[in-house]
């Protein structure tokens, strides 16, 4: 009877063990997720400059349209993110939550998924 309560602490620390690989692992693969979005989000809005080209003609990455095409890319991926456009970059931030499976039962209901990709417009 002795063993009981060490074995019940082992038993505990083990859950907790395993709590933390699925859930870390999920968040990892949120992360993937939200930088696979960032980096086509930030490819749209460079790809919106292929409109503004005739008949092989330099490209001008246009801001508005760089932002409205990055922007629209995230939100058909439904990932929160912010777009911005400075010179020939599009860059993308996305911002969101994993939500834990195992973790939850201590209380942590989420854990943070960031990403940042840009994306330049190399002219002719």
């Amino acid at each position: 009877m002795k063993f009981v309560p060490w074995f019940a602490g082992l038993w505990a620390t083990a859950l907790l063990c395993l709590a933390l690989v699925v859930d870390f692992a999920g968040q990892i693969h949120a992360a993937q997720n939200a930088l696979q979005v960032a980096q086509s989000a930030a490819r749209a809005g460079t790809n919106a400059a292929a409109n503004t080209s005739v008949n092989g003609d330099a490209f001008d990455l246009n801001a508005n349209m760089a932002h409205v095409a990055a922007q629209n890319y995230l939100a058909t991926a439904n990932m929160p993110g912010t777009v911005s456009v400075a010179g020939d970059t599009v860059t993308v931030h996305a911002d969101t939550n994993y939500p834990t499976l195992m973790l939850s039962v201590i209380g942590i209901g989420s854990l943070p998924v960031e990403a940042t990709a840009s994306a330049r417009l190399i002219g002719n």
